[in-house]
């Protein structure tokens, strides 16, 4: 058993202890808080890559077709 927390200890080591627990609690919430902000910025990064992607198969496809139909029309003519 821990003696500070059962033998009602003085007054400024409760407030010591509590200002630790505080300093704690107020690290891991700043750590989590960067995790979440992390995976935001991943999962923003993401979307704008796949944007990117799909934008540059659009190009060629319109290309292609492009190609396609300049071709259609040099061997009809």
């Amino acid at each position: 058993m821990c003696p500070v927390c059962f033998s009602g200890a003085d007054a400024v080591t409760r407030e010591t202890l509590n200002a630790g627990i505080g300093v704690l609690l107020g690290v891991t919430a700043i750590v989590l808080a960067m995790f979440a902000r992390f995976f935001v910025r991943l999962a923003r990064r993401s979307r704008a890559a796949a944007h990117l992607v799909n934008h540059a198969v659009d190009e060629r496809r319109d290309a292609r077709s492009a190609s396609l139909d300049s071709a259609r029309d040099g061997r009809a003519a």
